[in-house]
């Protein structure tokens, strides 16, 4: 056992005495030491009786706080009680879980079964406290358990790049690694986050492009319009049946030649072809000799800026792995083949860009997840597909509600992590407050700001402790006559009282979650059970992540598909105006 010292002392005040082996201890610890006390020294049998109670009520409450000082593992400031927590599943048979790490208080494994993991986790903490490790963990255990892994790393290193393929490569699935890397396209897969979906959900995502509005009336209003307009261009192209690219979209909202050659394209009678023909017809003008034309410059209006945000998709580094008509990432296909996908965001150099990337790639992911649900069950991705987003604060916006509630159904678990409360209401309380509530597994690392721990603190459930009083006294007299000095008549009394009251308190108090160390978590299960974990970290040798050596871009031949060739048509956007 430990040497008494302060964080011993703090282990005897955490005890919550209860119960009626407890309060016998007590009972027999006091009421013995009441014993013994100089008037009823000379009765043996009370002197006996005060040594027994004594001894065994102290007997029984060192032993208590043996036990517990004992499950002490790991030296901590924080001490919660775990609860027990599921036993470590032997995965090579019946894996039905992944391991979170090992309790403070007795290095237990917790393992959370996957019934739980599709209720969906978030993973909440400082920077620099082990988030990343954390998704580390979970992502080595999904790769190894032969199931697809959705990850998106919005800060982006070199080493975590490495990671993620020497993990591949330690399970032998480097062959199902799929990169997605605009920071560095020699290192990425293409891919387009606006090819595939249908017209609504496509035209969504590249609204949000477009900072949210739902505080100023008047932007939202052209917001709204925006929108509407983006769907009838979107959808006029899926009409074609060609492909397109961001800077076909893009040329196609700033340029008239390239609007009337969409409008050739469409059946005559086609609802696509009426409605962009309406649409068209607010636009038009006449010059000086009385032709009618377009007026692309209140197009460019209504639209607000996306069709520039488009074009810089399509451009430098971005540009390598959108512009094309068959990309190698499909979210729909590699995830119904179990695909390993990570995510480098360059949100060092082009913060804005890379976060706005991920929001469409988010709104992508929606999509595959509702044609996931359309599909039998028996069909659909099994181990369920893990879903892991690092920083995802940056990133969050309105689409994550409808996600994580039709997520589950679609065999998908998604783990957010975040550093603060601040990131979850940055896009409004309301959406805060479904993604907490639809989160059966948080993970508080150590918080830095009221308001997190405050939410985390609350989130994690509250308890029912005993409170017990005690008291003890003790007296006595004597009388004698007066003048004789003789004795006549004494009296001893012992008084005891005790009492015990059951009270709500928080799970987790908000200052233990400013005080875990590195590397330590907190874990609530469904708000019922609580664990005082340490998170291990996957390391591999030097010689292994050598061997592994640089990333591989797992090529695929690209397929024939017909597209738009908006540039090839008219030319850069600039360049291209009548």
């Amino acid at each position: 056992m430990r040497p008494f010292s302060r964080a011993s002392l703090r282990d005897l005040l955490d005890m919550r005495l209860g119960g009626f082996g407890d309060c016998a201890a007590l009972i027999a610890a006091l009421g013995g030491g009441a014993l013994n006390n100089p008037l009823l020294y000379d009765v043996p049998l009370i002197r006996l009786l005060s040594f027994a109670a004594s001894t065994a009520g102290a007997s029984w409450l060192t032993s208590r706080y043996a036990r517990m000082a004992k499950r002490r593992t790991f030296n901590s400031p924080v001490h919660i009680n775990s609860d027990p927590m599921v036993e470590p599943i032997d995965f090579s048979k019946d894996w039905g879980g992944m391991l979170i790490g090992y309790t403070v208080d007795g290095a237990r494994p917790v393992v959370i079964p996957w019934s739980d993991w599709m209720q969906h986790g978030m993973i909440i903490g400082r920077s620099g406290m082990g988030k990343t490790v954390l998704l580390e963990l979970l992502m080595f255990q999904q790769i190894g358990m032969g199931g697809g892994v959705f990850n998106i790393d919005a800060k982006i290193d070199s080493d975590n790049l490495l990671k993620i393929t020497a993990m591949c490569e330690y399970w032998g699935r480097r062959h199902q690694l799929k990169l997605v890397n605009p920071g560095n396209p020699d290192l990425s897969n293409t891919y387009s986050p606006i090819l595939h979906g249908d017209a609504d959900e496509v035209a969504s995502r590249i609204i949000s492009l477009i900072p949210s509005a739902e505080t100023s009336p008047g932007a939202d209003f052209y917001r709204q319009g925006s929108l509407e307009a983006t769907t009838i261009f979107v959808r006029s192209i899926k009409q074609t049946g060609l492909a397109y690219t961001f800077r076909d979209l893009s040329i196609l909202l700033q340029n008239e030649k390239a609007m009337m050659y969409l409008m050739s394209m469409l059946p005559a009678n086609s609802e696509a072809a009426g409605m962009f023909k309406i649409f068209l017809e607010r636009f038009k003008t006449s010059d000086r000799q009385g032709n009618s034309r377009i007026d692309t410059n209140k197009i460019l209006g209504m639209f607000g800026g996306v069709a520039g945000r488009l074009f810089s998709f399509g451009e430098g580094n971005f540009g390598k792995i959108t512009e094309t008509y068959s990309p190698e990432v499909s979210l729909y296909d590699d995830i119904m083949a179990n695909s390993i996908i990570y995510t480098a965001l360059p949100t060092m150099g082009k913060s804005e860009s890379a976060l706005n990337f991920a929001k469409m790639m988010i709104g992508d992911w929606r999509s595959a997840l509702a044609r996931i649900q359309s599909i039998p069950k028996s069909l659909r991705p099994s181990p369920p597909t893990l879903g892991a987003f690092d920083e995802a604060g940056g990133y969050i916006n309105q689409p994550w509600g409808r996600i994580l509630e039709q997520a589950r159904s679609a065999n998908q678990a998604v783990i957010p992590a975040f550093q603060t409360n601040a990131n979850l209401e940055a896009q409004g309380k309301e959406l805060a407050e479904m993604i907490t509530g639809n989160m059966a597994t948080m993970v508080a690392f150590a918080l830095g700001t009221e308001s997190t721990t405050e939410m985390v603190s609350e989130a994690m459930g509250h308890e029912m402790v005993s409170e017990i009083s005690t008291g003890m006294a003790s007296g006595g007299g004597e009388s004698a006559t007066a003048g004789t000095g003789m004795k006549q008549s004494a009296s001893r009394n012992v008084g005891m009282n005790y009492s015990e009251k059951e009270s709500e308190v928080l799970r987790v108090p908000a200052d233990a979650l400013k005080a875990i160390y590195k590397g330590e978590a907190i874990v609530s299960i469904n708000k019922v059970k609580v664990a005082h974990v340490r998170i291990p970290r996957v390391e591999f040798s030097d010689a292994f992540m050598k061997y592994c050596d640089t990333p591989q871009v797992n090529r695929s031949k690209p397929k024939y598909v017909k597209g738009m060739n908006m540039f090839q048509k008219f030319g850069r956007p600039d360049d291209a105006q009548t």
